[in-house]
């Protein structure tokens, strides 16, 4: 499990979600493979929150690693 932060087509918003993939290369793998994203919102505007999420793969614009 690995934390990024996704930029979706038609919001400002960028949460940050933590998703079963271990780096960029394997979620791109997974993404390629479905339609829809399972993963947990850990982070939306600053504010922590814990809630699962289902993100449409073709609505993401890009995604960004995580600084630790």
């Amino acid at each position: 499990m690995a934390r990024f932060r996704f930029f979706m087509v038609g919001t400002t918003q960028a949460p940050v979600l933590e998703v079963a993939a271990n780096d960029l290369f394997e979620l791109n793998q997974t993404i390629g493979r479905r339609r829809f994203l399972e993963g947990q919102m850990v982070e939306i505007d600053g504010c922590g929150v814990d809630c699962g999420v289902l993100i449409p793969t073709s609505r993401i614009q890009m995604i960004c690693e995580i600084e630790l």
